[in-house]
């Protein structure tokens, strides 16, 4: 006990001397402190004076001077207050029960079946209970004014042991070191602050196990580690984000959180990796965070998503994408932050001094040039997009004003996507174009209006539509594939008798509509049977349908047929004698089925048929199905409104589906539209109306997305 007492004094007074030998080192460095430190000046001085004067290592030094003069623009999502031993011995437990059992193990035989067994009787006593919540202080923290000497210290040694030993990161230049290995944080306001040392001290040992494995099996063995450290636990009911402790359930998990912490875990145990986001996508919602790995061995950069999928798996999602951008440490002196005017507004989305935009590596990019000649001060105008997320119109990218030429330049323009020029001398967006699209011809991009609006025309009209979403190519393929199938009976029960009712000769709407069946007679089985070309069962919704005159017991009422148009209430009028039968006491038996559970979005499509199966024969007169579909057409008793562009987008007002279409009247002619489902639904689309009046979409109809 003496002996500890006296070890303590002579390392505080350590401690104290390196201290004071240190101060009028300290003075040395103050010219290398940003101003925003605010009482954190001491931490950072030590950083500084620590490589400069002590350790001698002047790369070190500048390392630490890189990531002090950024720090400004980075901040911490939160911190724990106080640490919480139930969740620290709860993950100790995890990681060792899993380091027992994958210790030395190479992916070629990784036990599988014996952690599933594991991870299942961990998982059931964990989510039988509750985890207590750490205390979190939920304030965005800014960096420079919270890291201090230690955590800068064992964060930048470990950063460049890993760089001299990774054999993916040993051939970097120091600049890129900088940038890909060395940075703390790679998501800006993302994540708790947490040292790579830390991040390696827990995952290098899986996630370097085999030292002779490539990239990309480098990766996979931190895939499945996270995945495997995560199922152990499932949900352990906490509410509260809780940083490192997130890693070991699956509480907290989006994709932002498995970008962020894929990037710093991988980067501490020397893999050069990135984080880059998509602004919006060109039909589809929402917008996604990935990871990308510099891949020494061929020079470039490769997407994945980690947890999910490896480097070189492909471009999952970058034919749908608008612009790309990489998240960097350092400031880009070429991003709206710093290229507005004093005072102008910067959309949130583009309001990030460290960002990159990297779509050209991705996909195809082109410069162009538009006039602008509008009365303002702003220094910067924008390209924006359709994007139901942002009321319609969302910036994905900038260009510098050239007032005194009259003119705009877009260096990251994307062909194929539909453009909204645009600039903010306010929080509201203003126009100074119309709409258009790029499309590259003889390898020039051409600016290309959109058809069918007409500025000029100030008439009005009445307009009558039955989706608010064009068809998905995959979607138009399975109803396609269709085609070749028969309705069938069988008086014998066994089809050894089969008779051909119904065939599919042409791709089905994707709406639930009647057919008459040839040959009625009294059959005990029908049967859907898909072709043998295509084996599969693609229908969503089907009734097999009789006349109630034939007093069947096991009926129940039919749901009414899909109205597609005026015209079609007089088929709905023919056809109310009809009643759905059932080979089943009750309906509720049968609905679990996929073909009969009502959602146009799932069908039995692995099965080759459908069968209904009655204790007798019985007359069914018309099936009535749909193609499997994305139920983007129009529900009856919805509610919707009416957009058209109009220097932004103007309301038509709203109203009420009763069928599956929905009239508007006193509608400006020859715009671009945009329907609006207020009930329900992510799925929309701007479109134009052709000169019959029927709608066509901005992509698949006008713009064919698949080409770029």
């Amino acid at each position: 006990m003496k002996y500890e007492f006296n070890r303590i004094i002579v390392k505080n007074s350590c401690n104290c001397l390196l201290t004071l030998l240190m101060l009028p080192l300290l003075f040395g460095c103050v010219h290398d402190l940003p101003e925003q430190t605010q009482g954190n000046e001491w931490e950072l001085y030590r950083t500084l004076a620590y490589y400069k004067y002590i350790e001698r290592d002047t790369l070190k030094y500048n390392a630490a001077r890189f990531l002090i003069e950024n720090m400004p623009y980075h901040h911490s999502q939160a911190r724990i207050y106080t640490d919480n031993d139930t969740l620290a011995r709860w993950r100790n437990e995890t990681d060792s029960i899993y380091y027992s059992i994958v210790k030395g193990v190479k992916m070629g035989n990784f036990p599988w079946d014996s952690l599933w067994n594991i991870k299942k009787a961990h998982r059931e006593m964990i989510e039988a209970d509750t985890l207590p919540d750490s205390v979190v202080d939920h304030s965005m923290l800014c960096d420079i004014t919270e890291l201090d000497f230690k955590f800068m210290t064992n964060h930048i040694d470990n950063a460049f042991r890993v760089w001299r030993e990774s054999p993916f990161a040993r051939n970097l230049t120091f600049e890129e070191f900088k940038e890909y290995i060395l940075p703390y944080r790679c998501v800006e306001g993302y994540g708790f602050s947490e040292t790579g040392k830390t991040y390696h001290d827990l995952f290098a040992k899986y996630v370097m196990a085999d030292s002779t494995a490539d990239l990309r099996t480098t990766i996979e063995y931190y895939n499945a580690a996270i995945n495997n450290l995560r199922d152990m636990n499932g949900k352990t009911h906490r509410t509260r984000l809780a940083g490192l402790y997130d890693l070991y359930s699956r509480d907290f998990h989006d994709c932002v959180d498995i970008a962020s912490y894929g990037c710093n875990i991988l980067r501490a145990c020397g893999i050069p990796v990135v984080v880059e986001h998509n602004v919006c996508y060109r039909s589809l919602s929402g917008r996604h965070y990935h990871c990308s790995v510099y891949n020494d061995s061929t020079d470039t950069w490769q997407t994945f998503n980690a947890e999910s999928s490896l480097p070189g798996d492909g471009d999952w999602a970058f034919a749908e994408t608008a612009n790309v951008y990489r998240s960097t440490y350092a400031a880009q002196h070429d991003t709206p932050p710093f290229l507005k005017a004093e005072g102008e507004y910067v959309p949130s989305v583009l309001d990030d001094p460290c960002m990159k935009d990297v779509t050209a590596y991705l996909a195809k990019t082109v410069s162009i040039t538009l006039p602008f000649h509008e009365n303002t001060r702003c220094n910067l105008a924008y390209l924006a997009t359709y994007s139901r997320d942002w009321q319609g119109c969302i910036p994905v990218t900038w260009g510098v004003i050239d007032h005194s030429h009259g003119k705009v330049t877009f260096d990251n323009a994307m062909p194929g996507l539909l453009y909204f020029p645009v600039y903010y001398p306010d929080e509201n967006y203003h126009t100074f174009g119309q709409p258009f699209y790029i499309e590259i011809v003889d390898s020039m991009p051409i600016i290309r209006k959109i058809p069918y609006i007409d500025q000029a025309d100030t008439s009005r009209t009445s307009i009558t539509l039955t989706r608010k979403y064009p068809r998905k190519p995959n979607m138009k393929r399975v109803a396609e594939e269709l085609i070749g199938g028969r309705f069938i009976g069988s008086r014998k029960g066994d089809f050894s008798d089969a008779v051909t009712l119904l065939e599919i000769t042409e791709a089905p709407q994707p709406a639930l509509l009647t057919y008459p069946l040839s040959h009625v007679g009294h059959y005990k089985s029908y049967r859907f049977q898909a072709s043998e070309e295509h084996p599969n069962a693609h229908i969503s919704m089907l009734e097999w349908l009789t006349s109630e005159s034939y007093g069947y017991t096991n009926t129940m009422p039919a749901k009414r047929r899909h109205v597609l148009s005026p015209s079609d209430t007089i088929a709905v009028k023919h056809e109310a004698n009809l009643m759905r039968i059932m080979d089943a006491e009750k309906w509720e038996d049968m609905v679990w089925k996929a073909e009969y559970d009502g959602n146009m979005q799932t069908a039995p499509s692995v099965y080759p048929n459908i069968t209904l199966w009655l204790k007798e024969p019985q007359v069914v007169t018309h099936v009535r199905f749909s193609p499997k579909n994305a139920d983007n057409g129009i529900h009856a008793g919805d509610e919707y409104e009416l957009r058209y562009w109009d220097d932004g987008w103007q309301t038509c007002g709203t109203a009420k589906a009763k069928c599956e279409y929905i009239e508007f009247v006193d509608v400006p002619h020859g715009k671009l539209y945009w329907l609006v489902n207020l009930t329900q639904g992510k799925e929309e689309m701007p479109f134009v109306l052709d000169e019959q009046g029927k709608q066509r979409f901005v992509y698949y109809d006008i713009m064919d997305i698949n080409g770029f």
